[in-house]
């Protein structure tokens, strides 16, 4: 399960985590779709939800930045 679709049950629907966060639905639906929470947004996600930001990033952000230099 990803973060934003843990942050989704936390909420108990993408609709209660919308208007959580003042977005649509349709937004939420979009970001499950992309398995990510916009950067701008990530912070918000976690402190609403609990759902750490280590799993709401972009999963391609994150293997960029785990990789050594």
């Amino acid at each position: 399960m990803t973060g934003i679709e843990q942050a989704v049950a936390v909420a108990g629907s993408q609709r209660n985590l919308a208007e959580m966060l003042g977005v649509t639905q349709q937004l939420v639906s979009y970001w499950i779709k992309q398995k990510c929470v916009p950067q701008r947004r990530i912070v918000e996600v976690e402190q609403m939800t609990g759902i750490s930001r280590d799993l709401l990033i972009d999963p391609r952000l994150a293997e960029l930045l785990s990789k050594e230099v």
